[in-house]
């Protein structure tokens, strides 16, 4: 994923294969004023992302969000507090190197080159710096799971020819309970802060990140039940901190306590771990984040992390499923072509996807479901579905959209025409 460095690089793009698929690479990204992307999946998740990494992300709506819903510029800014946080400190020939990723306060401290690759499908974004200096390189990938959530994977890479004793913090910052809704992350979100709880299940590795109780003013009991879940793989032996008030500590070069509650603070999941990578080696592991999570679907996943390797295939094998979806859903709109230019191809691809994404495609090869459409046609007007309840209980089970069309056009009534188109 590297190239050579060269200190006055220019921006450029090309096409490489990463995991087994095609991606677009943009080398040397920093040196572009910041953009504004979006992670597509087959299901119900929705990431807006930043090149500088700051994020909001959820799944169905704002109101089930991961991380703050809010506007563009306050994203742009977010990543100090906000989304992925990695440091990082190894000792060479006796002196301590810290080292931040993708924090763009400490440019200029090492020689560095970051790079940002999407896949072509549009459900796959990674971000990667390269230390020259350290001859190291941190990479993560934000992928989307229908059962599982938000999957952060992430890599370092020793790529020099020394053993290498490194000291990490990763993990996410600025988690939201559940139940957190739009006008709460935008309006009163200090006191949102207040009610926030963060519970971490020390055998299983599992955070829980819940509400004391529903926000409201009125005197009513309102309980939360439902909760915002991370949980880390790959690691062995790690500490996990439920909050960011331990990185100054990190970067003092003072140990850490696991922190398995805190309240009335914004919640954060980090996991710290001391890691020795051999020369041309790497370490590999993942977050995996899930919203609204209900009291069983917790006990659920805690039961099934007591075999973390199974649960780590669960979630290789989701997001393979996922992006095979997404792949047919997108081949119902034709958005699969090949010519002699990658670019046109891809440019193709990504007007299809858009479309797809306002449009929506028609499902089943323009087969309509009966039993769907005379649900529908009673819901929208019971008058119009009594005058016509005889036609709609003799169409078969499946028949063609033109044919429907031409049926209902028969009856001669504007209003079942205007409910069905």
């Amino acid at each position: 994923m590297d190239m050579p460095f060269n200190s006055s690089a220019a921006v450029t793009g090309d096409f490489v294969t990463l995991m087994g698929e095609r991606f677009y690479a943009i080398r040397n990204v920093d040196k572009m004023d910041p953009f504004f992307m979006s992670i597509v999946s087959d299901a119900d998740h929705w990431l807006f992302i930043s090149s500088t990494g700051g994020l909001t992300a959820g799944r169905i709506s704002p109101e089930t969000a991961l991380f703050p819903y809010t506007t563009v510029d306050k994203i742009q800014e977010s990543t100090p507090h906000t989304g992925s946080k990695t440091l990082i400190s190894t000792n060479i020939d006796g002196h301590r190197y810290e080292w931040e990723p993708f924090n763009r306060e400490h440019d200029g401290l090492y020689t560095t080159s970051r790079n940002l690759y999407k896949n072509i499908l549009g459900n796959k974004l990674c971000f990667e710096e390269i230390n020259h200096d350290l001859e190291l390189a941190f990479r993560y990938c934000w992928l989307t799971s229908e059962s599982y959530g938000f999957v952060r994977q992430c890599e370092l890479e020793n790529q020099g020819q020394k053993n290498l004793s490194v000291a990490l913090v990763d993990g996410l910052q600025n988690i939201l309970p559940a139940g957190t809704s739009r006008f709460a992350q935008t309006n009163v979100s200090n006191l949102v802060d207040a009610y926030k709880c963060s519970e971490l299940d020390e055998q299983s590795g599992l955070a829980y990140f819940t509400l004391n109780s529903g926000i409201t003013d009125r005197a009513e009991p309102y309980e939360s039940l439902r909760a915002t879940t991370v949980f880390c793989l790959g690691l062995e032996g790690q500490k996990v901190l439920l909050s960011s008030r331990q990185l100054r500590n990190f970067r003092r070069g003072t140990a850490l306590t696991q922190e398995v509650h805190r309240r009335g603070i914004r919640g954060s999941y980090l996991v710290n771990v001391s890691l020795d990578l051999a020369p041309q080696s790497s370490r590999r592991w993942q977050l995996v984040a899930n919203t609204e999570q209900n009291q069983a679907q917790v006990v659920g996943l805690r039961n099934r992390l007591r075999d973390p390797e199974a649960v780590a295939q669960a979630v290789a094998a989701s997001v393979a499923t996922g992006s095979d979806k997404l792949a047919r859903i997108m081949a119902s709109g034709d958005a699969f072509q090949a010519t002699a230019e990658e670019e046109v191809t891809a440019h193709h691809y990504a007007n299809v996807l858009f479309n797809t994404l306002r449009g929506g495609i028609f499902d089943n090869q323009y087969q309509v479901s009966s039993r769907d459409y005379r649900n529908t046609i009673a819901m929208l007007n019971r008058n119009v579905y009594q005058r016509h309840a005889q036609l709609l209980a003799g169409l078969p089970d499946q028949l063609d959209y033109t044919r429907l069309l031409a049926t209902v056009s028969e009856q001669d009534d504007p209003q079942l025409e205007r409910l069905t188109y």
